[in-house]
């Protein structure tokens, strides 16, 4: 089999099968899309993907990594957890602050959550989240390793390229997703579509503040 099958296919298939599973960069695309439109959701896919093809590279370089402890975990959970929230409640006073200024106003105001850019959101969201960093650590660090001892570093590499394209492929589509909803539900729907959105942010930033402290 050549390294193309063997490593850089599986590798996109997994990065495709991470960026469809739903979760805050994937949200976060399609809030900023439905916001700002298609170039809004990029930035936030340039933030998490660039960062996600950053630490690829590091591990396909020959950097060992092991599984984070449990301190570890709880700990980037209740970072993470509060940086959500701030995010969500940032967007909900937004929309709260504007909504008597109209409903265009409404969809174009920004929040302080806004002073990060979204591209810097992108990458806090991946530096910040535990379960992107328990990816790194087992499945990520096997992909490339296999893909180095069998082709050496540039087939390493190439699998971490291959994996990070996967991701920004599904991560487009959240972004199309976004787009889309502009056109469909008008500027009264897209108010209330950024709501939902923001309050899933702040349950799963609840969640996992309050996994990190054990009580979940």
């Amino acid at each position: 089999m050549t390294a193309w099958s063997e490593h850089i296919v599986p590798a996109f298939a997994l990065g495709a099968a991470l960026g469809a599973a739903p979760g805050p960069v994937q949200l976060l695309i399609l809030s900023e899309t439905a916001k700002g439109g298609l170039v809004q959701g990029f930035r936030v896919m340039l933030g998490a993907n660039g960062m996600l093809f950053a630490v690829m590279v590091v591990l396909a370089l020959g950097f060992s990594t092991t599984e984070p402890s449990q301190t570890v975990i709880d700990v980037l959970r209740v970072v993470g957890g509060l940086f959500l929230i701030y995010l969500a409640i940032s967007e909900l006073r937004t929309l709260r602050r504007h909504h008597l200024l109209g409903e265009e106003a409404a969809i174009q105001a920004t929040g302080p959550g806004a002073r990060l850019g979204p591209t810097a959101r992108g990458v806090m969201l991946v530096l910040v989240n535990p379960g992107a960093w328990i990816f790194f650590a087992t499945t990520a660090s096997a992909v490339v390793a296999e893909a180095s001892a069998d082709g050496g570093t540039d087939t390493a590499l190439a699998a971490a390229l291959a994996m990070t394209l996967g991701v920004s492929v599904t991560d487009f589509g959240s972004a199309l997703i976004g787009t889309g909803s502009r056109a469909l539900v008008g500027v009264r729907g897209l108010t209330w579509v950024r709501t939902g959105l923001s309050v899933l942010l702040l349950a799963i930033g609840v969640a996992f503040v309050l996994q990190g402290f054990g009580v979940l």
